[in-house]
């Protein structure tokens, strides 16, 4: 079987590249799994980083239709406050100052502007 010290070397350095060789497959086959693995959890990251987005792109446009609902009322509370008093000017003019002149009842009119102004930037404060 052996003859000579060189056939023995022959049939270790053949275990032992059988053994690298099994060693480096086995190295192999853990790093694919070890990838296979990140690139898994990448992937869930991806979905639920863009479920994340989606959540947030909602939220952004109802708070800006809120926006919009607000502004459209407080425009209208300010119509109507401007419109109620400035009847309530003219009723308590024409009952109280009947021979008020002309340019008495646009400075009315001026004031009540300048107070439905007034009264509309505040409400867009609010």
């Amino acid at each position: 079987m052996f003859q000579t010290s060189q056939d023995i070397l022959y049939i270790v350095i053949s275990f032992c590249a059988l053994t690298v060789t099994v060693f480096l497959s086995m190295l192999f086959y853990n790093m694919m799994k070890f990838f296979r693995n990140i690139n898994k959890i990448v992937e869930e990251f991806r979905v639920r980083l863009q479920g994340l987005m989606n959540t947030v792109t909602h939220i952004h446009n109802k708070v800006e239709q809120m926006s919009g609902l607000l502004s459209l009322i407080s425009e209208g509370a300010v119509g109507f406050v401007k419109n109620a008093v400035v009847k309530k000017a003219h009723d308590w003019i024409d009952d109280r100052a009947d021979d008020a002149t002309d340019s008495a009842k646009d400075a009315v009119d001026r004031a009540m502007e300048a107070t439905a102004k007034k009264i509309k930037k505040t409400a867009r404060h609010i």
